[in-house]
């Protein structure tokens, strides 16, 4: 029994012999049986190659080059003719077959997964970052109130998106409160001074902010409940209630 270190030496050790008929032919000018004798030498190293790689498959490859190689220094090496040529190349591919049998071959592996493509931005995430820069601002100036506000556009940003055919109203509530809330953050970061009706200005734009949130809740409360009369009514008119 052949062990694994021998059977993997074995191929390039089959092209020693032409080693010296190589050199012979090269010196002497004998050009195709010269290309025999690379094309012997060359494919034992392919089918060494292959038989080192140990993919599905490549046993069965080694083994062609094998043939290929018996077949080519045969033709062309020893100008024996295409039948001998022929004979040779099936007796070295079976016997490289027979060589390699039970040889575990592994899988190529699975080509990785392709990455997730990245959920797409939502209308409003533009103004959460901002709300988000104002809310780590807000933790570095002396200025309480901006917190509060903060939260509560961010509430009203929640109910616009799950309304998002009012867009245009979410864009004009914040093109006021936010762009409004986000200039006094600046100012306040670059060291202004927090002027006397800022707190008020402050607590006016939390309340419209909760107001809005408010308004919006009881808009769709009451469209629910309208919707729950007429279907009801539709329910009764077709004698199921």
């Amino acid at each position: 029994m052949i062990s694994a270190f021998w059977r993997r030496w074995i191929l390039p050790f089959t092209i020693l012999p032409l080693l010296p008929a190589t050199l012979f032919n090269l010196f002497a000018g004998r050009e195709v049986a010269l290309l025999g004798c690379v094309l012997g030498l060359g494919f034992p190293m392919a089918a060494a190659w292959l038989m080192r790689r140990g993919r599905a498959g490549d046993a069965g490859l080694a083994a062609l080059a094998m043939g290929a190689s018996a077949a080519s220094v045969a033709w062309l090496g020893a100008d024996a003719g295409p039948v001998a040529a022929l004979i040779l190349g099936v007796g070295a591919w079976g016997g490289t077959r027979l060589l390699y049998s039970g040889v575990q071959e592994v899988a190529p592996p699975p080509p990785p997964p392709e990455p997730a493509p990245p959920p797409p931005p939502r209308p409003l995430d533009d103004a959460r970052a901002r709300l988000r820069a104002i809310a780590d601002a807000a933790q570095r100036i002396p200025e309480p109130r901006l917190l509060p506000v903060a939260a509560a556009i961010g509430t009203v940003l929640d109910e616009f998106e799950r309304r998002p055919e009012r867009l245009e109203e979410a864009r004009r509530f914040l093109g006021v409160n936010l762009d409004g809330l986000e200039r006094i953050a600046a100012r306040l970061s670059a060291g202004a001074a927090s002027p006397p009706g800022l707190p008020s200005l402050l607590r006016e734009m939390e309340a419209a902010a909760t107001g809005l949130g408010t308004r919006l809740r009881e808009e769709e409360s009451a469209a629910l409940a309208v919707q729950v009369n007429v279907l009801g009514g539709k329910i009764r008119e077709a004698g199921y209630g």
